[in-house]
């Protein structure tokens, strides 16, 4: 843990205080009155997070290989979204992801309508209770503006330990690592159902 606790370090020189955005500049694509992009989430991304801190392969693999990150997928799925009556994601596609992730779909949209948003929130909240001091590490597939959106929304609530992974699955993949099956966080509860 002190290890990863290190790269972090590294990774992140100076994290200001996220409201006050430091400052910082947006990147090209993100709306200035949102702070988020709003559309065409499937397009080249930029190469900084600001408020956190962008991360490649081999990073993620050390950090996760020591357990020392929590790994949030916010792949959006392809179907009809979360059923009404029981919470459950219905998908047309199987999905899957990085080993142990977490999948929180359609939350790195621009704008969450407020189930969706107190979805994220509620998750997050139990996530980091679950994982103190661990950092919140956000992806999907390469070229995916919905990890950095779901990162930067976590940074701009309040969480201070934010990495984004924008190589995401294909990344992951190409690389030569293995994925595994995912199941999404059931959309009423708080656990996968």
């Amino acid at each position: 843990m002190a290890r990863a606790l290190i790269l972090f370090a590294a990774l992140v020189p100076a994290v200001c205080n996220p409201a006050a955005q430091c400052g910082e500049s947006l990147p090209a694509g993100v709306d200035p009155a949102t702070g988020f992009r709003m559309e065409r989430y499937r397009a080249p991304v930029p190469d900084v997070l600001p408020g956190g801190a962008v991360v490649h392969g081999d990073d993620v693999a050390r950090l996760a290989a020591d357990d020392a990150v929590v790994l949030i997928d916010v792949y959006p799925p392809k179907g009809a979204g979360p059923d009404p009556l029981d919470g459950t994601w219905r998908n047309s596609e199987a999905r899957e992801n990085i080993a142990g992730s977490i999948w929180l779909p359609e939350v790195g949209r621009g704008y969450l309508e407020p189930e969706l948003e107190a979805y994220f929130r509620r998750n997050l909240q139990r996530i980091a209770s679950e994982n103190p001091g661990e950092p919140l590490l956000f992806y999907c597939t390469a070229d995916c503006w919905q990890a950095w959106n779901a990162a930067r929304r976590a940074i701009l609530w309040g969480y201070g330990r934010v990495l984004w992974y924008p190589e995401g699955t294909d990344g992951w993949r190409d690389e030569g690592r293995a994925l595994a099956p995912a199941e999404p966080v059931n959309f009423l509860g708080s656990d996968n159902e």
